[in-house]
């Protein structure tokens, strides 16, 4: 189980966001404020591709950052998820360290990249 609070640092500051709902494999984390909203989902779910008897693990982290709008602001809402799939039977060091590898790709300067539409 993920800690309670869980922390997520951004621009340099910790967000303690406190869980506020689970259910079996999954979790929700919160944080709001007067101007805006953190919240933090992870969920763990599997399926069994049809034809196939592989049962596949599937496993998101996301993030959503919401700015409330104000008389001068509009509305934000910036979102960010990863999810991680490995076969049922595999190791779990194999497909962790291909996403590591996926996480130490993606520097700051890799994510201007792609925000800027390179490719």
């Amino acid at each position: 189980m993920f800690a309670d609070p869980s922390v997520v640092t951004i621009n340099s500051v910790a967000k303690n966001l406190v869980r506020v709902n689970q259910d079996k494999y999954s979790s929700e984390y919160a944080l709001r404020s007067a101007t805006d909203e953190y919240l933090l989902n992870i969920r763990n779910t599997f399926s069994v591709p049809k034809g196939s008897s592989v049962r596949i693990d599937r496993h998101n982290v996301e993030i959503i950052h919401t700015v409330f709008a104000t008389s001068t602001t509009p509305k934000f809402v910036r979102r960010t998820y990863v999810v991680i799939e490995n076969q049922e039977g595999d190791t779990l060091t194999d497909p962790r360290n291909v996403a590591l590898g996926l996480f130490a790709f993606l520097s700051s300067a890799k994510i201007d990249q792609l925000m800027n539409r390179e490719s």
